[in-house]
């Protein structure tokens, strides 16, 4: 019986999350009045709840951050085009007084990408130059220069395993399903908030019902001991005695009917669509009865439900896995950074040739021109090629900020670990506990419905006495007044049932949410990662690359 209400929970809860807001809408009668069953509020809530659709927000805002994180992985397309022009003076004696003027049209098309495993990252780019120049040492005017470039890092040590951008990418992820757990937790709460406002809306109506029954019995009375009176059978102070109830219970119908209104308000809040033109003004009524006389639960199997699949813990185990997450990361961070550089260019020139006669530097006496479908053929084919491969080495002398960041990263998981033990101590007192509140609200009931029928029993018999002219006014009103108060006590007792049974249910899915609490996400900030640009190795001269 125990798995079988499980499952028939689990699946209830599935069909809010996943039926979408036309699958529930009803529209508002005209009357006015709105008769609503226990499933119908609750689809109500889940479509129209102001908090709900908030905290869904926050689940798009984490899945929004995981395409943040997962665009450090992209590829970055770049481009580059422009003219410059530079007027050197003479610096060396054989231009003389002469200064040298050199302007490039020059252009640049590239991309380079981070890849989502390895940690390494590569450049694939293209260039193209058109140079003229008044230096007289030059062979070719103008120039046609051209390169195709493709370079390669890869980390050996450091950022292997894991590096920033698969931290930041592994915890979005988390921390979305994070939100997806506290948006079903917030929906869990929820419902259980309707359930309560819909069973205490159906007790406030009833006790209205109940009030206005007593108060009845107090008019009748007061109608008896008139006629009593104008006859000389009873004395007048019994006619005042009873129109003295009347007043009294008047007032306590007031309280009950004000109690309806407040109730229904409760449950409007959490069920209406604020944009609905009839928000205030529809008469909510529950149509459901309560269910009384179902066997107690089984507390143990559902503590060990609980601690399996509560949403609060599932979160708090994803913390715990983004906790040892860091740990890992810090942990690599720590080792030497340790990159093989690779890099490989093809180099083309051609453009006007400027051919030479005589001694250094000649005379031009003519020209050869070689188009740039030259330039490309001696990039392509490999004319003029350069590459490099090497390795760097780069460790940190002393504490470093990556074993400061462990130690505290360490800690953290500790924390976590040890929250979540926290957590299922109180998820299993809590439930143990609502579980024996089902247990006493159940005898409750059945002791109440007792003094009900004792009650009801005790008024007829006095009524019968009072007629026989037996019994006394203030006897019978007794009596009317321990009636109400019985009807009361086993309404009382009927609402505790029905709100221990919705807290039981609930509390095996998520914790009660307390008074002024409110789901809070805060997702991880994700920091932009651009991709770097590898370009090999190259000796250094002269303090020039």
């Amino acid at each position: 019986m125990r798995k079988i209400r499980a499952m028939r929970a689990a699946a209830v809860l599935a069909a809010l999350l996943t039926a979408g807001p036309a699958a529930a809408q009803t529209g508002t009668p005209a009357s006015g009045r709105l008769e609503l069953t226990l499933e119908e509020a609750v689809r109500r809530a889940v479509d129209h709840n102001p908090e709900l659709a908030l905290v869904r927000l926050d689940t798009e805002a984490d899945a929004a951050r995981v395409g943040q994180t997962r665009g450090a992985f992209a590829p970055v397309f770049s481009t580059t085009l422009g003219r410059s022009s530079e007027a050197t003076p003479p610096s060396s004696l054989l231009l003389g007084d002469r200064g040298v003027d050199v302007n490039d049209w020059f252009s640049s098309t590239g991309v380079r990408q981070r890849l989502p495993w390895g940690g390494g990252t590569w450049s694939l780019s293209w260039d193209a130059a058109r140079t003229t120049t008044t230096s007289p040492f030059t062979s070719f005017d103008p120039s046609l220069q051209s390169g195709l470039q493709l370079a390669f890092s890869q980390p050996l040590l450091k950022d292997r395993a894991i590096d920033t951008a698969r931290q930041q990418f592994v915890i979005a992820r988390r921390d979305r399903d994070s939100s997806e757990l506290a948006y079903r937790q917030s929906v869990v709460q929820t419902v259980a908030a309707v359930k309560q406002a819909y069973w205490t809306l159906k007790a406030t109506a009833a006790n209205v019902a109940v009030q206005q029954q007593s108060l009845d019995l107090a008019n009748e009375l007061v109608r008896q001991n008139r006629t009593r009176v104008d006859i000389g059978q009873a004395p007048p102070l019994d006619l005042v005695q009873a129109q003295a109830e009347v007043a009294t219970r008047r007032e306590n119908l007031i309280r009950a009917t004000t109690a309806a209104a407040d109730a229904e308000d409760r449950l409007r809040r959490l069920i209406m669509d604020p944009g609905d033109p009839s928000f205030w003004h529809v008469h909510l009524e529950a149509a459901d009865e309560p269910d009384v006389g179902a066997p107690p639960p089984d507390v143990d199997a559902a503590v060990t439900e609980a601690l399996g699949e509560r949403y609060d813990l599932a979160r708090a185990r994803n913390d715990l896995q983004n906790a040892a997450t860091n740990v890992r990361f810090f942990t690599n961070q720590k080792l030497p950074d340790v990159r093989l550089e690779m890099s490989y260019r093809g180099n083309g020139l051609g453009g006007t040739e400027l051919l030479r006669t005589g001694g250094f530097p000649g005379v031009v006496s003519g020209t050869s021109n070689r188009g740039f479908g030259s330039v490309l053929d001696q990039v392509l084919g490999s004319d003029y090629p350069s590459w490099s491969l090497g390795v760097t080495v780069s460790y940190p002398l002393g504490t470093s900020y990556d074993e400061a960041s462990l130690a505290h990263a360490k800690v953290e998981r500790r924390q976590a670990a040890q929250r979540i033990a926290g957590m299922e101590l109180d998820a299993a007192e809590a439930i143990r506990q609502a579980g024996r509140q089902v247990r006493s609200t159940a005898e409750q009931i059945d002791a109440a419905r007792a003094g009900s029928t004792l009650a009801e029993q005790r008024l007829d018999t006095e009524n019968r006495r009072y007629e026989a002219g037996l019994g006394t006014s203030f006897l019978v009103t007794q009596a009317q007044r321990d009636l109400v108060q019985a009807r009361v006590t086993l309404l009382q007792a009927t609402l505790d049932h029905q709100s221990a049974l919705v807290n039981f249910e609930a509390l095996q899915q998520a914790p009660a949410l307390g008074k002024g609490e409110a789901i809070g996400l805060a997702g991880s900030t994700v920091v932009r990662m651009p991709v770097p640009t590898p370009s090999g190795l190259f000796r250094q001269t002269g303090g020039q690359p």
